[in-house]
């Protein structure tokens, strides 16, 4: 994960924006898909519908197919 990425996850998690830490654990779990990482992705993805659900985030639903599809959710 790029050290801006982190530093923009370390500062969502301070301001405790929820929204913004489905947006950026998203990126994550895109980053780490791109690089074949499907372990590291599914962490990503899995924080990320978290903070998607607790914010009423519009992209909860799409979080959760693509953790279906790699069988992380059922």
């Amino acid at each position: 994960m790029a050290d801006a990425l982190e530093t923009a996850l370390l500062a969502a998690h301070a301001r405790r924006d929820l929204s913004a830490l489905a947006e950026l654990y998203t990126q994550a779990a895109d980053e780490k898909e791109a690089a074949q990482d499907i372990d590291a992705a599914c962490f990503y993805l899995t924080h990320a519908y978290v903070f998607a659900l607790d914010a009423g985030h519009p992209s909860a639903p799409a979080l959760r197919a693509r953790l279906v599809a790699y069988g992380r959710e059922s």
